[in-house]
């Protein structure tokens, strides 16, 4: 292959592209405009986070559901447009292997360097809570609610030898001295099975408290409305009902299908 090869394969690439208007609807880490068939579901989330307003938030929400039934999108959605005053960092726990990566996970979305296993967990806790201390100082007359969302909660719960009840124990411990100072804080995870299920500590169960939102599959109705929507804003000629009821019935049995991609 040469340049004028690479050119004319460019060429053909560019006419294949005029099927579509926007190739950004097709995006699954798009964060969608608005939401489909999840409105029940917000409204469940949101209830558990405006008691900021008053004074006094929930210190720990689970959010829980198959893979594919929009959690991640959703409390992405909510924690980007509930208000003007609500700051977020969202921390995808997913490349971790212990409580200890989990931890400088947390750090890399808070902007700060990752630190070495022999600091200790401690250590990453106190680099934790005193950077959100310093981000909210800064946002004194701005922010008037943390939120840290955990994703793929499941993989801190996996790793035995790091203790992550203790950990979580840390968080919820970190989150309440936080508060004391004036700040308000809550704590988002996000997994496939609900918390109740795994091996956790009584002391962490009474902090959790019950906070939580199932997430169910979306039904047929939802998928097809959410395909239709997207299918519309991505190509530039109207799609075949007949392949749109195709791609419904493809997405409703694909239980690994990436969450963004039935939200639109």
């Amino acid at each position: 292959m040469d340049k004028q090869d690479l050119k004319r394969i460019s060429a053909e690439i560019e006419k294949e592209n005029v099927h579509f208007a926007n190739k950004t609807f097709l995006d699954n880490l798009t964060l969608p405009s608005k939401i489909i068939g999840r409105e029940k579901k917000a409204k469940e989330l949101v209830r558990f986070l405006l008691g900021y307003k008053q004074g006094l938030v929930v210190p720990f929400v689970s959010v829980y559901g198959r893979s594919g039934s929009g959690k991640s999108t959703i409390v992405k959605f909510v924690c980007e447009n509930l208000s003007e005053d609500i700051s977020y960092v969202f921390v995808n726990l997913r490349k971790a292997r212990t409580v200890f990566g989990c931890a400088n996970l947390i750090l890399t979305e808070l902007g700060q360097p990752s630190l070495k296993s022999a600091q200790g967990i401690n250590t990453a806790i106190e680099r934790i809570s005193d950077t959100i201390e310093q981000d909210l100082k800064k946002k004194k007359n701005i922010t008037k609610l943390f939120i840290l969302v955990l994703d793929e909660f499941d993989v801190l719960l996996h790793d035995k030898r790091g203790k992550p009840s203790d950990f979580i124990y840390k968080l919820l411990v970190m989150e309440e001295k936080l508060r004391e100072k004036g700040y308000l804080i809550c704590i988002i995870s996000i997994s496939n099975n609900v918390i109740a299920d795994y091996e956790i500590d009584d002391r962490v169960k009474s902090r959790i408290g019950t906070s939580e939102v199932f997430f169910e599959p979306y039904t047929r109705q939802d998928v097809l409305a959410i395909l239709k929507d997207r299918a519309a804003k991505a190509f530039s000629q109207p799609i075949d009902s007949i392949v749109l009821n195709i791609a419904q019935t493809r997405a409703r049995m694909n239980t690994e299908m990436p969450e963004g991609l039935l939200t639109c």
